[in-house]
């Protein structure tokens, strides 16, 4: 079951999750609540404050860079360096020189330490999305555009002696959700719990492939969304927002699983009129 809870900012949608986590105790569940990184801690004092200490001690408060070290202690299969920023540069310089003389439209920058920079950034961005070198493959046969398909190919072929590379020795930040995904996919961490996921805004590609691993295999998964529902405009304030919930409600479609009605909160608890005010302009 996949439900959203909708509201303008200061409606009260952690207070909301807040509570039906105290329920899901009283009923002697054990909750998990998924956060942003930077609000663990508010979210672990808001539990406390709510159902005290012995109590909260049943609530998981994760971080996906917290699910990421629990699984992986838990189940293992991470090992190697971590790999810096400049071992980075070092290793691309080294995958790109592997590979030079198949490159056909990037051989030429393949001695330079900036293009090595660029390649960087541009594999972090697609790893982060969630693609592939195999997916880049696969865009350059539908493309007719044959200096794009070159540089997809030459992209893809760099990308894939990158990864070479690195597997030889370290590992790279950039793959931990990457690697959770594969993980969660026998070691079921999620596996009838009941899961809450609040304060995000938007999810990266990985993010959203955790995500359809925790639909697949968790009980009920709530999610908050700052939202107002009678905003329909193609463009407005909440637009990307509304882009958020329905690609959350496709994953969970496609797993078969029912999506409830949302639960729609009204009010605003600014400390000040003036903010509402604003909101609304």
């Amino acid at each position: 079951m996949l439900q959203f809870i909708l509201g303008c900012a200061s409606s009260g949608k952690t207070y909301t999750i807040t509570q039906k986590i105290a329920e899901c105790i009283s009923q002697g569940e054990h909750p998990v609540l998924l956060v942003p990184e930077q609000f663990s801690f508010e979210s672990e004092k808001n539990i406390l404050d709510v159902v005290g200490d012995g109590n909260a001690q049943k609530v998981s408060v994760i971080s996906f860079t917290r699910l990421c070290d629990e699984v992986e202690r838990i189940a293992g299969g991470v090992c190697g360096e971590g790999v810096t920023d400049a071992d980075k540069i070092i290793l691309m310089t080294k995958a790109i020189k592997g590979c030079r003389e198949e490159l056909k439209r990037f051989k030429r920058y393949s001695n330079s330490s900036s293009f090595a920079k660029m390649m960087i950034d541009s594999i972090d961005e697609f790893k982060t999305a969630f693609i592939s070198a195999e997916d880049l493959y696969d865009a350059a046969e539908g493309i007719d555009d044959e200096q794009l398909k070159l540089k997809l190919l030459d992209t893809a072929l760099i990308y894939e002696n990158f990864d070479a590379v690195l597997a030889e020795k370290f590992i790279d930040n950039t793959d931990r959700l990457t690697k959770l995904y594969y993980a969660l996919e026998n070691y079921k961490y999620f596996e009838n719990k009941t899961v809450f996921i609040d304060s995000f805004k938007s999810f990266s590609g990985q993010q959203y492939k955790i995500i359809e691993r925790i639909l697949s295999q968790a009980k009920s998964v709530t999610v908050t969304l700052t939202d107002n529902p009678e905003d329909t405009r193609a463009f407005g304030v909440f637009s990307n927002v509304k882009k958020v919930k329905n690609r959350l409600s496709a994953i969970a479609r496609g797993f078969a699983i029912t999506v409830q009605d949302d639960i729609v909160l009204r009010g605003k608890h600014y400390a000040f009129e003036d903010l509402s005010a604003l909101e609304d302009f």
